[in-house]
């Protein structure tokens, strides 16, 4: 296909003069990387609205060079190809997929009209379309997504029109573990350290020590080492996190009990009424992470507890 396309190239700019075909090859970036009519003006030593006559001029007789038999192949070949995506296609997969160079793929579409390009900004990527129905059809099924996503409903991903249809749009995003949302959810796209823990424990289920979130983290972005201190640092200050103890941190919607040793006592207590140390101190360590001396000590703080006649503790009334 390369070789092919070399050809078309050559062919389109066969009747350029030479200064004409020079521009043309700078600003689509046939050689190298593409310029900008102010950068290219400057080689020159020509003004940028110079150059910008000079490309059209060029344009005008290679559009008029690509209506020739010659790239009658090429043309079907991507009309077709376009079609076969609903009309519209982002460019670095339509390079991948067709086995071109995207530059010359941008010449070559641009130049003989065969289908319109639309730029990256914001919210999509570079792609390729048919007609402005083509075009208006995608954007509205992004926008449908956007909203089944938001209403909490499930999108196959995976089915070929819908995946299309997705990859043009910068709104959506796979987490590291495969999961499918939009980009904007810290869940499926984390940022910062506290994402990626709050990540890490939810697909795990369970708490884990600051040193092995950090360690899982280093392993899902291989590119950028997780710190545990910083780990530590972020996971104190947001309420999404519990200390369950001694560096062990889980989510709040876990339905950890979050606070020191006599807060839990004393939420235990709250629930269930008085209670045997030994069936109080299995409750709490069900939940968290404390030395058993650290709860039998505080149990015995008669300020806060009170040990009754058949040897069960309750909360001391104040």
């Amino acid at each position: 296909m390369n070789s092919q396309l070399e050809k078309l190239v050559n062919s389109a700019l066969a009747n350029l003069t030479p200064r004409q075909k020079e521009v043309i090859r700078l600003r689509f970036g046939l050689r190298s990387a593409a310029m900008t009519l102010a950068a290219i003006g400057e080689q020159y030593d020509i003004t940028r609205e110079r150059v910008r006559q000079i490309e059209a001029v060029a344009l005008k007789n290679i559009g008029q060079q690509t209506q020739s038999p010659a790239f009658n192949s090429f043309r079907q070949t991507l009309v077709n190809y376009l079609k076969k995506f609903n009309g519209v296609r982002r460019h670095d997969l339509a390079c991948q997929d067709l086995k071109i160079s995207g530059n010359k793929l941008c010449f070559l579409a641009t130049s003989s009209n065969l289908c319109r390009y639309q730029a990256e900004d914001d919210n999509c990527y570079e792609l390729w379309y048919l007609s402005e129905n083509d075009l208006k059809k995608a954007q509205a099924f992004v926008n449908e997504t956007v909203a089944a996503l938001k209403a909490g409903r499930k999108i196959d991903h995976q089915d070929p029109v819908t995946a299309n249809y997705l990859s043009l749009s910068k709104k959506f995003a796979t987490s590291p573990y495969g999961d499918f949302g939009l980009a904007e959810w810290r869940a499926v796209n984390p940022k910062v350290s506290r994402d990626w823990a709050y990540l890490v424990l939810k697909k795990r289920a369970q708490p884990m020590h600051f040193t092995q979130l950090a360690l899982a983290i280093s392993k899902l972005r291989p590119d950028r080492r997780a710190n545990p201190q910083t780990i530590h640092n972020e996971l104190i200050k947001d309420k999404r996190f519990v200390l369950v103890g001694r560096g062990t941190y889980g989510l709040t919607e876990f339905g950890i009990i979050p606070g020191t040793a006599r807060e839990v006592l004393v939420h235990f207590l709250k629930k269930h009424g008085p209670l045997p140390a030994r069936d109080l101190v299995k409750l709490v360590m069900e939940q968290r992470v404390f030395k058993d001396k650290t709860l039998y000590l505080n149990l015995q703080n008669k300020k806060h507890f009170q040990r009754l006649g058949d040897g069960r503790y309750t909360i001391k009334e104040v």
